[in-house]
């Protein structure tokens, strides 16, 4: 497992902060490795996921290589458990193209991830909250990264 995400969930002012923060209901939802289903030999890991299910986040581990997160609207544990035990699976996902496509990227590592999570959801509150905290100069900052350029007169 890569070293940011082992600190993270074994750190116990770390482990959490991502479901305390987040203004949609994710939660830290680890799962085994899963074999992935478009690559022999890596695996997904579930470690976060939105209270609907609509997205759940993957740490995807390639052998040799650097993990990255990506996030899927597929419960890969499910569906891993259906097939290994003979079930009917949620998708019909069997052509490889139309898996690869239900994967999607997300960051280049979990600490990536994490950092722009607790960041965007910090500034939703900062914009819709009825009372809004104060934004962080640095925090203004990336925002302003974001904000699309002013139109010229």
């Amino acid at each position: 497992m890569p070293r940011d995400f082992v600190t993270f969930q074994t750190t116990e002012n770390l482990y959490g902060s991502l479901d305390e923060v987040s203004v949609t209901g994710c939660w830290t939802n680890l799962s085994d490795p899963l074999p992935s289903p478009v690559e022999p030999g890596a695996f997904l890991v579930r470690f976060f996921r939105d209270q609907q299910d609509c997205v759940i986040w993957y740490l995807y581990l390639r052998p040799r290589s650097e993990a990255f997160v990506v996030y899927s609207d597929l419960d890969y544990e499910a569906e891993y458990e259906a097939r290994r035990d003979g079930e009917e699976a949620q998708t019909d996902l069997e052509d490889a193209e139309e898996q690869r496509a239900a994967i999607l990227w997300c960051a280049p590592s979990f600490e990536e991830f994490a950092h722009r999570f607790w960041i965007e959801n910090r500034l939703w509150h900062a914009v819709n909250d009825r009372e809004p905290p104060p934004i962080e100069p640095w925090l203004q900052d990336y925002l302003n990264h974001y904000m699309p350029p002013e139109a010229p007169m």
